[in-house]
């Protein structure tokens, strides 16, 4: 491992420290506001994107749709972190209730529904492109396929701690104990916040790898 990689790993297990501390240090009422929407740690996810977009845009070559792509769905994820997906029809787009809803205007729904093939599209075409990537020529081996990958399996993992107390709780009449809870929250929001910088720091060194990605 090199120097600048092993400064990052150290610095992840530092931040990790800190989000394990955060439930037993803060009041219930301060790690709700840390950990709401309108917290730190949501906020900066929005700037985090938007620069792993400028990233892209700046550092790979050629700079063809490839790029575009990827630097258009970073953007897209910033707006979602944003909550455009809602901010200007009261409910998510993104989710099947916001189509089943009779009310709405017919107009409203085709438009949502363009944008949202969209982003569905775009995420189909970096999930193409990152496996064939990290499996097919054997990025995984290689600096930025190593860093593409634990930002991916942060996601997943991400996601999962997010949505474990309510499927637990819904689907398996299991209650998880408050401070299990207060855990998955600080580690879901924790590591979706510097996901986006992993994701980056691959970008900004893979054009030293170029022979994974011709």
């Amino acid at each position: 491992m090199v120097p600048a990689d092993r400064r990052i790993v150290v610095a992840i297990a530092l931040f990790t420290a800190l989000l394990a501390l955060f439930p037993l240090l803060l009041s219930e009422e301060s790690f709700v506001w840390v950990f709401s929407e309108a917290g730190p740690f949501e906020r900066l996810s929005e700037p985090a994107w938007i620069v792993t977009a400028l990233i892209v845009i700046v550092r790979i070559r050629p700079l063809g749709p490839r790029a575009w792509a990827f630097a258009l769905l970073c953007l897209a994820f910033a707006a979602r972190e944003a909550d455009w997906h809602k901010a200007f029809t009261g409910e998510s787009f993104l989710k099947n209730s916001f189509y089943r809803d009779a009310a709405r205007p017919i107009e409203e729904k085709l438009i949502c529904g363009a944008i949202a093939l969209v982003l569905i599209g775009l995420v189909l075409y970096a999930g193409f492109i990152i496996g064939r990537f990290l499996l097919l020529r054997g990025g995984w081996r290689s600096r930025s396929g190593a860093w593409l990958l634990a930002g991916t399996l942060l996601v997943v993992a991400g996601k999962v701690l997010d949505r474990l107390p309510a499927t637990l709780s819904v689907d398996y009449g299991v209650e998880l104990g408050p401070m299990v809870k207060l855990y998955a929250a600080a580690f879901e929001e924790g590591m979706e916040m510097i996901h986006p910088m992993i994701l980056g720091w691959s970008v900004w060194i893979s054009q030293f790898e170029r022979r994974y990605l011709s």
